[in-house]
């Protein structure tokens, strides 16, 4: 399993200017520390979460079906995924078939079509899923997850990047996380 970014997002969740407000300093000295530590708070939350804050087009490949494709549909990662681009499946020469139009995209879960049977996978083959993930602008990203982002900052500003994840931080996470019946 293999993701790649097609569209990387337009912007971070989180400005300077929002994280300055957020850790109290009033002055540019510290810009270039506080601007470092955002990219690297939202890839930990994002990692943590398994989110996509801000939007971006992203290319999930797997060698075979993944499990539970054929009952519930499987959750693209990172969530959430907002809209289905191309499913496809390549062979081992390089070619591809595209089979979008056999699937769907349903509360962030690719499933196949009603009465629609999974494309085989030729030996060497793999499936490639396109899709969309994440809340939208930074303006989009939940509030919730706005403040998570603002207490990594203030954490890593404090005591370094390899801090212990904060509690609230944790239950925001919590919260988030797709519970599996």
């Amino acid at each position: 399993m293999t993701l790649t970014v097609i569209t990387p997002p337009a912007g971070a969740a989180l400005s300077l200017a929002a994280a300055k407000e957020y850790l109290r300093i009033g002055h540019d000295g510290e810009d270039a520390l506080v601007s470092a530590l955002i990219p690297a708070a939202e890839a930990r939350l994002e990692t943590m979460g398994g989110l996509a804050l801000v939007t971006r087009t992203l290319k999930r490949s797997w060698d075979s079906w993944p499990a539970g494709m054929r009952r519930g549909g499987v959750r693209l990662l990172p969530a959430p995924a907002t809209a289905l681009v191309a499913v496809e499946i390549a062979n081992a020469e390089g070619g591809t078939e595209t089979v979008t139009t056999r699937f769907v995209l349903e509360g962030g879960r690719l499933k196949p079509k009603p009465f629609t049977a999974l494309p085989s996978i030729p030996l060497g083959g793999r499936v490639e899923v396109t899709f969309v993930a994440g809340y939208g602008d930074a303006a989009d990203v939940p509030a919730d997850l706005v403040q998570a982002l603002k207490r990594l900052v203030l954490v890593a500003y404090q005591r370094g990047e390899g801090a212990d994840l904060p509690e609230d931080v944790a239950a925001v996470l919590a919260a988030r996380t797709e519970v599996r019946l």
